[in-house]
């Protein structure tokens, strides 16, 4: 009957209404009475617990249930299952109500001991529900700190860490029961939400004590902070408490709580949990964002910061390092909650106090070796966001936009990041370079929030970004809003910034000579002559300042004039080594002013003392040194300059500093053609000054369509059959196609070209898969071909071919092509540029080098430390043969280790070098080799394919699919092949900084890209076909372009005319008979042409003009009125 009644009763204990009956009726106290009965039955006392419980919720009830001393009756109960799971409950329920928390600190602090103690017992209990509820219950106690420090006092974080370590070791292999799975992972949870909670407490009051100790005056940030009945503001002073700790850390500070969090292996654990944590789609988001931020209080000591940088083993065995997995997790996840809390981790880590000046500071030997440990901590933390990409991950969280509503404070949180990170001088120099920087994007950012209402979060945005600009350009807030010349000048800065200041000593040598003697310390300025003479050793050559030759501004003249006035120097006195030379010297100056009048008053010692309080005050304080003053004034004067230059001769303090004027424009030359070419006569080289660029713009600014060639007419039975790659050499058109044959083609004098030689027929080998690339060596004996290896295109497979062996040895076979060797798992190759002695192969995110003559991998180069894992990535030898670059590393494959991994910027494009040498172009960026820094971006060369022509002074990029395109419309196979490309090449000028030279729109998507090495045609492999997941079964066709011939009016014609009759033929060309190159042409020659070691135009027209006879008078008068 009992039980009948409280189960009636527990439906209504929630209820505010009923609330007053049950206090007319004095329940607490008849249950309490039911509680105290020892010999009652279990099941009995635990549905009144449970009715209790219900009844806790009332604030007026949990009162009463105190001042009866509830608690202390829950806590004598017998320990049982079904006890323990109700004695939770009303734990739970207790918690919420901060009066009665209050009290029990205050007036019951007897009674914290026995309850901190019952609840580590129910820790180690088997019933979930109650482990569940005393959990949740020491989450929100721990913020109350008596019971926090007798939680410490009882080891009570041996138990959580414990519980995490038990679970994460059950999830690592989940059971296959669904329930007990949740349960698993919800334990995990409430176990990482209560260790978050209690290391928060913990930074409260650890940044409240180190402030105390510091400041000697008991002053906090908040006063209730050390009231023991209040509860810790956590809302409102965590994150200044994170800040101050972190902004005033030392490398040794101990801090009990948290040396103790890691000798129990709290990092070790929490790293599992997160790695556990990254694969549940439940609970998956929670749990990720809090155990992120549990790690970025562990690692706010700068000596436990490095533990983010060690290698540690995934559950799925995988290396990986923290620090990578929390960039990941702020570029990748779609939870605004765990990108928040990985950039809050990275803020810690790059925001920290870095004192590169310690040791010029007046502390003791200790303080300075704790703070250089402190630095190297910073710097290795710098250099592993740098190495994981962290600078990439933050600039693109500086464009996000989306989630609308949170966009503000990620771009906030990532530019306060930067912040920090650009304190690193080789990230600083790279950012300065970034096009986000540079262009004016980031100011653009500061003109209005991404929401409205977020103006406030938008404001400290603006904050953080002129801080920014000046850390990076030295330019003020206020300039960076104001000014709108402010890229110009940003621009300057930059180059001032870095341009190394030097001058003469003996003009400063002179200047404070001079200064002494007008403040009327003769005999200070004497020993100044004699102190020059004895430790420099050497004769100073003194200018005396004569009054004719300086001008004036007053009745008065100081130094100051010597600095903002040229001077001309005027009788040349020489120190000598009698000291009577010295005093005549001093002698012969111009008088000077009586100390009398210039005497310092004796007041002015109280400023001594003024800065001196200060220094005490401020112990960082550093006055600046007389070469800083130097320094910073020459500096200013060099900003001055219009043009200014980074490598510039001696300063002066004698003479006002000016950097040259560029080139007039008279030497420039003329942009029309003709003009260009009859300035020839009287200016030297192109015409003048950007000639050679502008003929070079002139001629591969145009292409013509050449000959269109097609497999599959109605007389072959090559309906499946299409074009996927292809290459030229010598007198050969080596074309790829999708059932795995190679064509070669022999360039007869005019097409159609003959097809000499089909490896691999269709016919007898219909499963052959496709032909993905082809690579021919220097001396163009060797041919490389990759094809696809299985119909999921996981690796391709590589096959050595040799060219022209028969032919030479006068054998009856013509084949052109003799196979070699085969090698399995190649997705690209390339050959070296010296010898064919070697073949660089890729193979996902690592390369090899293949010995051409015996198909032997004679090294392997693979980055132990992570790759950049480019989405097409494609390894190559630099000029030299000496270098490799593979996805964004830098080899030298004669040592086995990478010499320099660069920051990556993109996810396409791997990198190439140039033509000089010494950089290294990886999509937009340009790397100097020798010093690694990023020297310029170039926002034309996004996401392009590079390719040079033979003479290296042409550049053709293809642009690449964006991925988004290829993850939605296409399989996992095009990962290994190049293509497919958009509808458009460019090309640049390699020895102007790679200026654009044009742009050409084939109108189709482009599949392959290859050129003549006699730079007069380029060919490439077309399709209509604009669906990807068909791209090489939707009739494709090879089209050969010439080089500085204009597309006319029949050629517009003729790409309509081939779009219309590819079905039915298998070739097509632009002419009836092509014939001989126009006047066009024969220009462009002339155009290129400066010396025999230049010209690339003439050999291959004079070849054109014997080969090819011109057989179309009309043809010949359309060409005319073309050039005209």
């Amino acid at each position: 009957q009992c039980q009948a009644v409280l189960h009636f009763l527990l439906s209504l204990g929630e209820y505010q209404e009923f609330l007053g009956l049950i206090m007319k009726n004095n329940i607490p106290k008849l249950l309490l009475n039911y509680i105290s009965i020892t010999d009652i039955n279990s099941v009995l006392i635990f549905d009144i617990i449970r009715y209790l419980s219900a009844l806790l919720c009332h604030k007026k009830f949990a009162s009463d249930f105190m001042n009866y001393d509830g608690l202390q009756l829950l806590m004598d109960l017998p320990f049982n299952q079904r006890a323990s799971t109700g004695i939770s409950t009303c734990l739970y329920a207790l918690v919420f109500h901060s009066t009665v928390m209050e009290r029990l600190c205050a007036h019951k602090a007897h009674l914290i001991p026995p309850m901190i103690s019952m609840c580590l017992k129910l820790l180690k209990g088997k019933h979930e529900s109650a482990r569940s509820h005393v959990t949740l219950y020491l989450t929100l106690a721990f913020q109350y700190r008596p019971i926090i420090e007798e939680f410490d006092i009882q080891n009570g974080l041996d138990h959580f860490v414990d519980i995490l370590k038990a679970t994460t070791a059950i999830l690592i292999e989940p059971p296959s029961n669904e329930l007990l799975l949740f349960l698993h992972r919800q334990k995990l949870k409430h176990v990482c939400n209560a260790l978050h909670r209690y290391i928060a407490c913990h930074t409260l009051l650890y940044a409240e004590h180190t402030r105390r100790v510091k400041d000697h005056h008991g002053v906090g940030m908040s006063p209730q902070i050390y009231m023991n009945n209040k509860a810790l503001e956590l809302e409102d002073n965590l994150e200044n408490a994170f800040e101050y700790i972190q902004s005033n850390a030392e490398f040794d500070s101990i801090w009990t709580a948290m040396d103790s969090l890691h000798k129990l292996g709290g990092f070790e654990v929490a790293m599992n949990a997160l790695f556990i944590s990254e694969d549940w789609r439940s609970v998956r988001y929670d749990a990720t964002s809090v155990i992120i931020s549990l790690i970025s209080f562990m690692t706010l000591l700068p000596r436990y910061q490095l533990k983010l940088t060690e290698p540690l083993t995934t559950p799925t065995g995988e290396t990986q390092t923290a620090i990578k997995f929390v960039l990941q997790a702020a570029e990748d996840y779609n939870n605004i909650d765990v990108q928040k809390a990985a950039l809050g981790l990275i803020i810690g880590v790059v925001c920290g106090p870095y004192r590169a000046n310690a040791s010029n500071l007046s502390h003791t030997q200790a303080s300075q070796s704790r703070k250089t440990s402190s630095d190297d901590v910073m710097h290795k933390m710098w250099s592993a966001i740098r190495t994981n990409n962290g600078i990439k991950v933050l600039m693109s969280l500086l464009l996000t936009k989306t989630p609308i509503c949170h966009a503000d404070e990620l771009r906030t949180a990532a530019c306060k990041a930067l912040n920090g990170l650009c304190r690193s001088r080789g990230v600083r120099q790279i950012a300065s370079k970034l096009h986000l920087m540079s262009s004016g994007q980031l100011l653009a950012l500061m003109r209005e929030p991404v929401l409205p209402e977020n103006i406030e979060t938008h404001t400290k945005f603006c904050t953080y970004t002129g801080s920014l600009l000046e850390v990076l350009f030295g330019v003020s807030t206020e300039r960076a809003t104001n000014e709108p010349s402010l890229l110009n000048k940003m621009t300057k800065a930059d180059i001032v910034s870095k341009t190394p200041i030097t001058f003469d000593k003996d003009e400063l040598y002179y200047l404070l000579h001079s200064t002494l003697i007008e403040q009327g310390l003769k005999s200070t300025a004497n020993m100044l002559v004699d102190e020059i003479k004895n430790k420099l050793d050497k004769d100073i050559l003194f200018y005396p300042k004569k009054q004719e030759t300086l001008p004036t501004t007053g009745s008065s003249s100081s130094s100051s004039h010597l600095l903002m006035s040229p001077i001309t120097p005027c009788k040349k006195l020489y120190i000598k080594n009698s000291r009577s030379r010295a005093a005549s010297a001093v002698d012969e100056t111009p008088e000077t002013p009586t100390p009398s009048k210039h005497k310092v008053p004796q007041k002015s010692v109280g400023v001594i003392e003024h800065l001196t309080a200060l220094d005490q005050k401020n112990k960082t304080y550093q006055p600046p040194s007389l070469d800083d003053l130097v320094h910073n004034f020459m500096r200013e004067q060099h900003m001055k300059c219009e043009y200014p230059m980074s490598i510039v001769p001696p300063f002066s303090l004698f003479r006002e500093h000016l950097c040259p004027s560029p080139q007039p424009k008279y030497y420039e030359a003329p942009v029309n053609m003709v003009m260009r070419q009859s300035s020839r006569q009287y200016l030297a080289g192109h015409g003048g000054i950007s000639g050679r660029y502008r003929n070079y713009k002139y001629i591969y600014s145009k292409f013509r369509p050449y000959y269109t060639y097609k497999l599959g007419n109605r007389n072959e039975e090559w309906d499946d059959i299409n074009l996927t790659s292809c290459l030229t050499f010598s007198n050969y058109i080596v074309s790829g196609c999708n059932n795995g044959q190679i064509k070669v083609y022999e360039m007869s004098q005019y097409p159609p070209y003959n097809c000499i030689q089909t490896t691999q027929p269709s016919l007898e080998n219909p499963d052959c898969d496709p032909i993905t690339s082809l690579a021919i060596s220097s001396s163009e004996k060797l041919l490389a071909s990759t094809s696809t290896s299985d119909p999921e295109f996981s690796h391709n497979n590589l096959v050595i071919w040799s060219v022209g062996a028969n032919r030479e040895a006068g054998a009856a076979s013509t084949d052109v092509l003799e196979h070699r060797h085969e090698i399995p798992g190649v997705d690209h190759v390339s050959f070296s540029y010296n010898t064919d002695d070697y073949l660089l192969c890729t193979m996902d995110n690592k390369c090899c080098i293949v010995d051409c003559y015996t198909g032997r991998i004679i090294h392997t180069m693979k980055n132990p430390h992570g790759s950049n894992s480019y989405y097409k990535n494609h390894a190559v030898f630099n000029f030299t043969d000496e270098l490799v670059l593979n996805d964004g590393v830098l080899w030298d494959f004669r040592t086995p280790s990478p010499i320099h991994k660069f920051d990556k910027f993109n996810n396409f494009v791997s990198g190439v070098f140039s033509p000089s040498g010494i950089d290294i172009i990886i999509n937009t960026e340009v790397w100097d080799i020798r010093t690694y820094k990023l020297l310029n971006t170039i926002n034309s060369l996004d996401n392009c394919l590079l390719k040079y022509n033979n003479s290296r002074d042409v550049m053709f990029g293809l642009s690449h699919v964006k991925k988004e395109v290829l993850d939605h419309e296409i399989s996992p196979a095009y990962k290994h092949v190049l293509g497919p490309f958009e509808s458009t090449f460019k090309t640049f000028y390699t020895k102007n900084e790679y200026s654009s030279l044009g742009t050409f729109d084939v109108r189709k998507q482009i599949i392959d890209f290859s050129f003549c090495r006699s730079d007069r045609m380029v060919v490439t492999i077309e399709t209509a076909n604009e669906d990807f997941t068909t791209m090489w079964s939707g009739g494709s066709s090879l089209r050969i372009y010439l080089i500085g011939r204009s597309r006319g009016s029949r050629g517009d014609e003729d790409d309509e005319d081939d779009n219309e009759d590819d079905d039915d033929d298998s070739s097509t060309s632009s002419e009836d008979h092509p014939g001989d190159f126009d006047d066009d042409s024969l220009m462009s020659a002339e155009l290129i042409e400066s010396g025999s070691d230049e010209d690339i135009f003439d050999e291959s027209v004079s070849d054109i003009e014997s080969d090819i006879n011109m057989s179309n008078d009309e043809d010949e008068s359309g060409s005319d009125d073309d050039s005209n």
